[in-house]
């Protein structure tokens, strides 16, 4: 079993790299909001928040209780 150190140093070494993963990938959301080169419903708009929402969610929970809430795994959200 890991020491404290360790288990901090893991930490910091997954946490930074799956954080910053994660604000690029939400960021390029923005690119597919430009109406000019996409057409989306105002329902498709809300389920991408709502989706995300439901994830960050799921995360601070993870963050605020001993157990984890059951993810999600659909791979497509647009039907």
């Amino acid at each position: 079993m890991p020491n404290d150190k360790e288990r901090r140093e893991k930490f910091i070494k997954h946490g930074n790299r799956r954080l910053k993963n994660a604000v690029r990938s939400i960021k390029l959301l923005i690119n597919i909001a430009n109406q000019r080169y996409y057409k989306y419903e105002e329902s498709e708009k809300n389920l991408i928040f709502k989706q995300l929402d439901q994830a960050i969610r799921e995360v601070k929970s993870s963050f605020n209780s001993s157990k984890n809430k059951k993810r999600n795994r659909e791979e497509s959200f647009f039907k």
